[in-house]
């Protein structure tokens, strides 16, 4: 029995540029690898241009790397006592890293219109940047960064509105009529 001939698709290979990641403060953290020398290119950005932009996003993920008191329980779990504490420093440094690194590939993404990076988190995460296709068009909704952002500036706080909603939920602060079929 022959095998079938493999399928030709029209679809053009994607080149992507795989950027490195590396360990830091003890295995707590990863620092993407600024160093061009050893990461293929592949004609998408030069080795000024990529070490720019890696490290923009190593600078903005700083505020998100563990302090000492951190590092202090976590090297402490053995211990009972700082076994809690040690686990939700972990979960709220990983869910601050991860809202700065979205943050900060939205600023790359808005500064460079040819090129977009993303997060692959699966199979292996890693950070990837490649050629703009039809398929990663700006939506109008996407935060609107400048090249000339401040990475070291603070959000805005939250609003009241941002907070609430609206999506419905029993925690909308709409009056509800008396006798209606409206149930929390």
């Amino acid at each position: 029995m022959m095998a079938a001939p493999p399928v030709q698709s029209n679809r053009p290979i994607r080149q992507r540029i795989v950027v490195p990641a590396r360990v830091v403060q003890f295995g707590l953290d990863e620092k993407f690898e600024s160093d061009p020398y050893d990461v293929d290119l592949k004609s998408i950005l030069s080795p000024d241009e990529y070490t720019t932009a890696v490290d923009d996003i190593n600078r903005s993920l700083k505020p998100a790397r563990p302090k000492a008191f951190d590092q202090a329980a976590f090297y402490g779990m053995g211990t009972m006592v700082f076994t809690a504490p040690a686990a939700y420093f972990v979960y709220k440094r990983k869910r601050k890293r991860k809202k700065l690194l979205l943050e900060a590939i939205s600023r790359f993404n808005a500064a460079n219109k040819n090129l977009y990076m993303r997060w692959n988190p699966r199979p292996d995460s890693v950070l990837t940047i490649e050629r703009r296709t039809s398929q990663h068009v700006v939506s109008k909704n996407a935060p609107n960064f400048s090249a000339s952002d401040d990475l070291n500036q603070k959000p805005r706080e939250p609003s009241f509105q941002d907070l609430r909603g609206g999506g419905g939920g029993a925690f909308d602060m709409k009056p509800m009529a008396v006798g209606s079929n409206n149930k929390i």
